[in-house]
């Protein structure tokens, strides 16, 4: 008989408003589907400021995938969507396990609450949402939450689901190991050779031989774009040419809380808003090296995303990307704007290094960061707490 699995998420494809997220979870079901399991997608209709188009929901599927799309009501901040624990408790009927993606949310609560009264087992994968850094944003709201509803349902999780090997340590200190499993996300490699790198600078009208500096992710306090800002100035006393493109949705206004710190730089900075999967594409065939200094990542898609793509990459060790030091895929660095600049720099200097560095960096995403593996790991635990006697809490 074939395994049946219910993934519930807050979000999901073509919500790409969120960031990483939806495409992780979407390749993760993708890879799972081609395995041969039977599986379906509970979620809502959130898409940012507004809702998912009526089209959307109503084909109740997405590339393939079944997908029941739940639309949001007050307070929609939370994702309360209150069709969706009769959903997943539907759902639940003649499904073997619930992977639950995300926390500190009305969907999260709502799908654990079902499985309880069901008896079904839970996969929880928290993606990073536990991390010091995480916790201290919205801090009070967290505490709250956590005391109410979140608490009881990591506890009652029969795995939890690291994508890092630093959140695989936390969780397993914090929660216990043996419920605790490290499953990295996959990532996509794209095909052919290298891309055009003229697409990106003609479609965002970017300088047409500027060296680019490239940050590919939500405009948000996490990501650290203050000491972006101060890199970046100490980049443009070497390399005055360089040119830093800001990919990625502003979300809650905070591009206007943080635009002052780029105003110096003129038009040797491009903000691009939220781009679709081909514009990411472009862009990342025409930088030169990709930057990230978030304060915490539960994965950091956009450096796989880069390193897939053959671009070296500048990543902080506040994110969970060891690998890059070890297989010379870039620069993994303290955090600070110091280290950042100096980085770049280092990128910018040399083209023959910068070129293999992201040889190395494609090579390793290749081998170690594919969906199949991300999806076989998983279906081993589903089966594994699916034949059990577990207890939910």
């Amino acid at each position: 008989m074939r395994l049946r699995v219910v993934h519930v998420c807050a979000y999901f494809a073509p919500a790409f408003v969120y960031g990483g997220p939806p495409r992780s979870i979407l390749g993760l079901c993708r890879a799972q589907r081609d395995a041969g399991i039977d599986l379906r997608v509970i979620t809502t209709t959130a898409n940012g400021d507004a809702e998912l188009p009526g089209s959307v929901v109503v084909r109740r599927e997405y590339e393939g995938i079944p997908v029941r799309y739940c639309a949001l009501a007050w307070p929609r901040s939370i994702f309360r969507a209150p069709a969706l624990g009769h959903a997943v408790a539907e759902a639940l009927r003649d499904a073997d396990v619930l992977h639950i993606h995300g926390l500190w949310n009305a969907t999260v609560w709502s799908a654990a609450a079902a499985a309880r009264r069901a008896g079904r087992p839970y996969v929880l994968s928290p993606r990073g949402m536990l991390s010091p850094a995480a916790l201290a944003h919205d801090a009070w709201r967290k505490r709250v939450a956590y005391l109410i509803a979140d608490r009881r349902v990591i506890q009652g999780a029969a795995r939890l689901h690291a994508t890092s090997r630093p959140e695989f340590d936390d969780l397993a200190k914090r929660w216990g190991a043996a419920r605790t499993v490290y499953v990295p996300n996959g990532v996509e490699l794209p095909s052919g050779g290298a891309g055009d790198s003229q697409q990106a600078r003609q479609r965002f009208t970017l300088p047409p031989t500027s060296p680019l500096v490239l940050f590919l992710g939500r405009i948000h306090p996490l990501k650290r774009l203050d000491l972006l800002a101060a890199a970046f100035a100490r980049v443009r006393e070497r390399h005055p040419d360089a040119h830093l493109v800001i990919a990625g949705p502003d979300e809650e206004g905070y591009r206007a809380r943080i635009a002052g710190l780029f105003d110096a730089f003129g038009s040797s900075v491009t903000w691009t808003g939220r781009v679709d999967d081909a514009g990411k594409r472009q862009l990342l065939d025409a930088a030169c090296v990709l930057v990230l200094c978030s304060d915490s990542e539960s994965f950091g898609m956009s450096v796989a995303e880069a390193m897939a793509a053959a671009r070296p990459v500048v990543v902080t060790r506040t994110c969970p990307w060891p690998e890059i030091e070890s297989h010379g895929a870039g620069f993994w660095v303290d955090q600070t704007a110091d280290a950042i600049a100096d980085a770049l720099m280092s990128v910018l200097d040399d083209e023959q290094a910068a070129q293999d560095m992201g040889r190395r960096g494609r090579a390793l995403i290749a081998r170690q960061f594919s969906w199949s593996h991300a999806a076989s790991a998983l279906i081993d635990e589903y089966d594994t707490i699916a034949a059990g006697t577990v207890s939910v809490g």
